[in-house]
C-alpha cells in the first residue's frame, strides 16, 4: 500500500492539478449556461439566481462535513471521484434542460443541486493531499501550480462549451462535456488511488479532532472577511456573462471575453501561492483585495469591449487565487490534524456561503433595477471586506 512516506510529489501534483483543473473547468458552467437559460420561454433571470444560490449553499454547507469525512476516512482518491462525478452529472442534466420539453425546470435545479454538490469536495481535499506531501516552504508554490491548473480550466472552458453547443447544439453539448467530465474522474482517481494520510500521533489524532475554541476563533476571524470577499466574487461572476452579452449582443464573444480574460489568472496562482509562503497569507489577502476594488470600478466605467476585456483579466488575476493563497494561509494558521476541517470551513462556509449571499444580494437588487447599476452595488460588499481585513490574525511562526 503507498502511504504518505513513499507517495511522489510529483503524482501527487499531477493528478491534484488535473482534479484542480476539471473541478475549476465546472467553475463558470452556470454562469455561462445563464445566458442560454435566459433565452428559454417562462425563465427569468430570478429563478435563475435562486438555483445560483441553491448551488452555492449546497457547495459551501457540504464542505465542512465533507472536509470532517476526508480526515476520518482517509480516502481522497474516491471522495475527488465523486465530487467530479457529480459535476459530469450536473452537465448532463442541465443539458436535459433544452430537450425535455416541460421538465426544464426540473433539470435546471437537479443540475444546481448536482453541481453544488460536486464543487463541494476539491478544494479541502487537493490542498491537503499537498499539504501532507510537500513541507511548508514549498507548499504555497505547489498549491500554486496546481492553483494554475484550476484557473487554467476556468479560462478554458467558456469557449469550450459555447463551440459545443455552437456545433452540437444545447443538449448534446453538454451530454458531450457530462462525458468528458466522467473520464476525467476516472483518470484521476486510479492516478490518486493509494494515497494514505499518517499523522505522527495517531491516537492524539483520534482524540482531538474536534477543534479547540481558539482554533474556532482563528477560523471565524479569518471567515468573515473571506465571506463577504466570496459574496462580491461570486454574486458578479455568476451574472457576469449576462453583464456581458449586455454590453456585446453576442454569447459567443461573451465566451471569448471571459476566456481572454481567465489566463492570466493561470500565472497568478504559482505567483501569489510564492508570495504568500514567504509574506504570510494576511499581507497577500489584503493587497489583492484593495487593488482588485480600484480594477472592478474600472471594469464598471467603460463599454469598451478591449477596456473592460484586459480591467477584467487584471481582476481575475488578483481574486482568482484563493486555492493557492487562502488555503495556504489556513494552513500557517492551524495544525496539521485539522487540514481538511479547517480548509472546510474556510473555503465551504466562509468563501462559498458567502458566495450564496451575494448571489442572494444580485438576485434582489436585479428584481428592481438593471445588471449595469447591480454590478456597482457589489462594489460596496467589496469595500466592506477591505474595512474588515484587521480581524485577520498572524500567521503562526512555525509555518512562516
Amino acid at each position: 500500500m503507498t502511504n504518505i512516506k513513499t507517495f511522489s510529489k510529483t503524482r501527487a501534483l499531477a493528478f491534484t492539478s488535473l482534479a484542480h483543473f476539471a473541478n475549476d473547468g465546472n467553475f463558470l458552467l452556470f454562469s455561462l449556461l445563464v445566458v442560454y437559460f435566459s433565452k428559454i420561454p417562462g425563465i427569468n433571470i430570478a429563478f435563475l439566481g435562486v438555483n445560483a444560490i441553491i448551488y452555492n449553499i449546497i457547495y459551501g454547507v457540504l464542505s465542512l462535513p465533507i472536509g470532517r469525512i476526508a480526515d476520518k476516512l482517509n480516502k481522497d482518491s474516491l471522495l475527488i471521484f465523486i465530487g467530479i462525478f457529480l459535476e459530469g452529472l450536473a452537465a448532463s442534466l442541465f443539458g436535459f434542460a433544452f430537450f425535455s420539453g416541460s421538465f426544464y425546470l426540473v433539470f435546471i435545479i437537479l443540475g444546481s443541486i448536482s453541481l453544488g454538490a460536486g464543487q463541494a469536495f476539491y478544494h479541502p481535499l487537493g490542498a491537503s493531499i499537498l499539504s501532507f506531501v510537500y513541507k511548508k516552504d514549498k507548499l504555497g508554490v505547489a498549491l500554486g501550480i496546481n492553483g494554475g491548473f484550476g484557473s487554467t480550466g476556468r479560462a478554458l472552458l467558456p469557449s469550450v462549451i459555447t463551440f459545443f453547443i455552437l456545433i452540437f447544439g444545447s443538449f448534446t453539448g453538454l451530454e458531450y462535456l457530462a462525458v468528458y467530465t466522467w473520464v476525467l474522474a476516472m483518470i484521476i482517481y486510479f492516478g490518486l488511488r493509494g494515497f494514505r494520510r499518517v499523522y505522527s500521533k495517531q491516537k492524539v489524532v483520534k482524540k482531538h479532532l474536534k477543534l479547540t475554541k481558539k482554533l474556532k476563533l482563528t477560523l471565524l476571524r479569518v471567515s468573515i472577511p473571506v465571506f463577504l470577499k466570496g459574496a462580491f466574487l461570486m454574486g458578479t461572476v455568476i451574472f457576469v456573462a449576462k453583464y456581458l452579452d449586455q454590453i456585446t449582443g453576442s454569447v459567443t464573444l461573451t465566451g471569448i471575453i471571459l476566456t481572454l480574460s481567465f489566463i492570466p489568472a493561470i500565472a497568478g496562482q504559482p505567483f501569489f501561492g510564492y508570495l504568500t509562503s514567504r509574506k504570510g497569507g494576511k499581507y497577500i489577502i489584503s493587497i489583492t483585495s484593495i487593488l482588485s476594488f480600484f480594477m472592478f470600478i474600472i471594469f464598471l466605467s467603460f463599454k469598451n469591449i478591449v477596456v473592460i476585456t484586459l480591467s477584467y483579466a487584471i481582476l481575475a488575476f488578483l481574486l482568482f487565487n484563493g486555492f493557492s493563497v487562502l488555503l495556504d494561509y489556513t494552513y500557517q494558521l492551524v495544525p496539521k490534524e485539522h487540514y481538511s476541517t479547517a480548509y472546510s470551513v474556510v473555503w465551504g462556509l466562509g468563501n462559498i456561503l458567502g458566495g450564496a449571499f451575494g448571489i442572494a444580494l444580485m438576485t434582489f437588487f436585479l428584481t428592481f433595477t438593471n445588471i449595469f447599476t447591480s454590478m456597482f452595488y457589489m462594489a460596496f460588499v467589496l469595500l466592506a471586506s477591505i474595512i474588515v481585513l484587521p480581524l485577520l490574525p498572524r500567521e503562526r511562526a512555525d509555518k512562516l
